[in-house]
């Protein structure tokens, strides 16, 4: 048997299992199906409403301002693996070296630095 408990908001608390946990007096038993999606659809808030039924509310949308963007790009373009920057460094140790095949490297990062750009774009 399986139960879930909520907090005093209605908010989902704890999915507990009879004869692993201790089931508190509130907690109520779910069916099978409903305790599959209570423990893999994390895309929502499980609620518990005034009348007794558990659904999922979507979450809410929060506007990213320009300078949550504006951080968002620089992490990405500082990302050691995938981020642009490291293609602009190696393009530059290799210039200054004469190294040939610069510029492909250099086009490398111009191109990721746009694709991070399209990612993450200004908001209206």
């Amino acid at each position: 048997m399986k139960y879930a408990t909520f907090h005093p908001d209605g908010t989902l608390n704890l999915r507990l299992i009879k004869g692993t946990h201790v089931i508190p007096d509130d907690a109520i038993e779910v069916d099978s199906v409903l305790w599959q999606k209570l423990i893999c659809e994390a895309d929502g808030i499980w609620t518990l409403g005034t009348d007794g039924e558990i659904t999922k509310q979507p979450f809410p949308v929060i506007e990213q301002t320009r300078e949550d963007i504006e951080r968002l790009r620089l992490g990405a373009y500082a990302e050691p693996v995938s981020g642009s920057d490291r293609f602009f460094a190696e393009a530059n140790r290799m210039q200054v070296m004469g190294e040939p095949g610069w510029e492909a490297v250099r086009d490398a990062g111009i191109k990721r630095f746009n694709e991070i750009q399209a990612l993450y774009q200004w908001p209206e």
